[in-house]
């Protein structure tokens, strides 16, 4: 610790962020908050005298949680404000990756009314309106809407992902009453880009070379192909396609590259740095301050200007200056995926290149190059393998294949990209250059669209918990450890961590085996139910024709993360017999009974524990036992039985109901 003392500081710090996360709302109130705050700092000065490491590593604790507590709060609109038309004054912030029928854009609520205010929203807009850019300033007439919160088991959580990017509120639109355009830089940057990607189709270029220039130098993805992104995906090199660490310093060293003649000046090695960091932040100021970019940016920064100031870099220090300083600027950046992802990338690389040093010596050049290549590429898949399974589900074995050709040949892409944005930018047409361009993209497409047939080498559905993961990272940290000190103590400590591992998944596979519920799932115009019996897992549909978003979006977490074996999915209103039976009109699954109200239903005194009303049916509530659970699925209108004063559960807004067995 004494040779890394920057390490105490930035994990303090990340704890101080993730318990206000993870524990507190943003609401915390600030009696409780500066008291908690004082038993942090209070732990901290106790360990002064005797173990300042400790000391420095609380007092970051209680700065983190400070910064984080003060950074996420907000003053929230009135509930009067909300789920009404009223004229809206929104300033466009950011540009969104959009979906198949919006565009999205983070927006500040700068008026309600004739009512000042300052809360962000999710503007979602209809992508065959106009576009509307970073700036500008718009005035609908339109409802505010809370985020909404994941109303499925094991969905991706938008509304927490939302909440980290300090928006609160979501807004459906597709009209303006008024608009004013800015006059911004931000603003001006955005029509550039999607001024240029026009003159880039218009001069001759492919769709394909359009969108990785759009992806790779300017920050744009939304014309990207949904099946390209895929298949680069299934080959492990989808970090490829947008703008991330590894493309940051690439172009840094193109603008080295290209200063290079200004080291024969006096000082000319540091100009040649200084320039060169001048132009990569121009380019973080152009591309929008994108996550990626920053933390790259700021990497490069930290170890370029130790360099400049004659002093030996330490990696180790770079990461952990680097990810103070983007902490400090966004305590949320945390919790980026991208963030963890690079992070953990770098240090791994780092951490284990030793280990390919020593076993493998090649004698030339080319060898010492494939062999650093090989130990990079292995390095950094496994630093980021537990994040992707944890969050994605899923690793490819493809990845030295797709990384051996792809690292090369994006590389190429972006001196091919950067040409072709000056050619353009010029008038310049090269139709040369454009066919070359556009033929080598081609081959690159097309051979990752070759490697991504090969489904055997993509590993799908992974599931770990973060206790998995952390034993997952604690363990390729022992591999060099005992590499390096293969002693009794740390084989012992590296057989205990695999023995940890294997049990917990034991532990969760017999509870996943003993699971038995019945789940209402929640579905926009359609009735969806499970019958989950350990690894089964049946689902009865009233509606199938949209099964590819049903698998995917509602079904498929609920497998992936409850450890399903078999999924089938079965008409809602046909009857089946298992471990449980099933007819047109209820399920009996042990001593539960389901009673479903699809179709035309017999209205009669019910004795059940659960009715489920779907599709709007009437039904008379007198009929129903004082014991029995009544829920409404997404099949019904949002204001079906609106003024019952009995208690309803209705999935749209509390989400699907968990049937449990004790």
């Amino acid at each position: 610790m004494k040779n890394q003392p920057f390490i105490a500081p930035v994990f303090g710090l990340m704890l101080g962020i993730f318990i206000v996360d993870f524990f507190f709302d943003s609401k915390l109130s600030i009696a409780l908050k500066w008291s908690l705050i004082g038993i942090i700092l209070f732990c901290g000065l106790g360990f002064w005298f005797r173990h300042k490491i400790l000391a420095v590593f609380f007092i970051f604790i209680a700065i983190g949680f400070f910064y984080s507590s003060q950074f996420n709060s907000f003053s929230g609109l009135n509930l009067t404000q909300l789920d009404k038309e009223l004229f809206i004054q929104l300033k466009i912030k950011e540009i969104y990756k959009p979906s198949a029928k919006f565009r999205k854009y983070k927006a500040e609520i700068l008026q309600i009314d004739s009512t000042s205010t300052s809360n962000f929203a999710l503007l979602y807009w209809k992508k065959e309106n106009q576009e509307i850019y970073p700036g500008d300033e718009i005035w609908l007439k339109t409802k505010i809407l809370p985020t909404q919160k994941p109303l499925n088991p094991h969905q991706f959580d938008y509304a927490k992902w939302l909440r980290r990017q300090n928006i609160h509120y979501t807004i459906f639109s597709d009209t303006i009453f008024h608009q004013t355009n800015s006059k911004s830089a931000y603003f001006q940057f955005a029509k550039y880009k999607r001024r240029i990607y026009q003159k880039l189709l218009d001069s001759g270029y492919s769709k394909s070379s359009a969108d990785l220039i759009g992806a790779m130098l300017l920050g744009d993805r939304t014309e990207m192909n949904p099946q390209t992104e895929e298949n680069y995906r299934k080959a492990g090199v989808v970090h490829i396609l947008s703008i991330s660490g590894l493309h940051v310093m690439m172009v840094f060293s193109i603008f080295m590259i290209l200063l290079y003649p200004l080291i024969y000046l006096r000082n000319g090695k540091t100009i040649r740095i200084l320039l060169s960091l001048t132009l990569i932040w121009s380019f973080v100021v152009f591309v929008g301050f994108q996550p990626p970019v920053l933390r790259s940016a700021v990497m490069i920064s930290v170890y370029y200007i130790t360099i400049t100031f004659r002093r030996k870099p330490n990696v180790y220090h770079t990461l952990a200056v680097s990810a103070m300083i983007l902490l400090l600027i966004n305590p949320n950046f945390l919790f980026d995926i991208g963030f963890q992802l690079s992070f953990s990338a770098v240090f791994f690389i780092v951490y284990l290149h030793p280990i390919y040093q020593k076993i493998f010596r090649p004698k030339s050049k080319f060898s010492q190059y494939f062999v650093s290549f090989l130990g990079t590429s292995i390095s950094a898949q496994l630093g980021t393998f537990p994040f992707a399974a944890y969050y994605f589900h899923q690793t490819s074995g493809l990845f030295l294949a797709g990384n051996l050709v792809m690292i090369l040949a994006s590389y190429a892409m972006i001196w091919g990209g950067m040409f072709a944005l000056l050619l353009v930018e010029f008038g310049i047409k090269f139709n040369f250059f454009i066919h070359l361009f556009n033929g080598f993209i081609a081959f690159c497409n097309e051979y990752i669209a070759w490697l991504s047939s090969f489904d055997a080498f993509v590993f799908e559905n992974i599931s770990f918990n973060s206790f998995e993961v952390l034993l997952i990272l604690v363990g390729i940290i022992l591999i060099k450890i005992i590499w390096k000190k293969p002693n009794f103590k740390w084989i012992i400590t590296g057989l205990s961590v695999i023995l940890i591992f294997q049990v917990q998944r034991m532990i969760r596979s017999y509870q996943f085996e003993k699971k038995k519920e019945i789940i209402v799932f929640h579905q926009t115009r359609n009735s969806v139910v499970g019958v989950r019996d350990g690894f089964q897992l049946d689902v009865y549909v009233q509606n199938i024709s949209d099964s590819v978003n049903l698998k995917k979006y509602l079904v498929k977490p609920y497998v992936i993360n409850e450890g399903i074996r078999k999924v089938e999915l079965r008409d809602l209103e046909k009857s089946h017999h298992s471990n449980y039976y099933k007819s047109n009109h209820s399920i009996y699954f042990e001593e539960k009974h389901l009673v479903l109200t699809h179709g035309e239903f017999v209205h009669r005194t019910i004795h059940a524990d659960y009715v489920l009303i779907q599709n709007n049916s009437e039904i008379n509530l007198d009929s129903i036992s004082s014991k029995t659970e009544i829920i409404i699925d997404g099949s019904n209108y949002p204001n079906h039985l609106k003024d019952v004063e009995i208690p309803i559960w209705k999935t749209r807004e509390k989400g699907a109901r968990i049937i449990g067995f004790d």
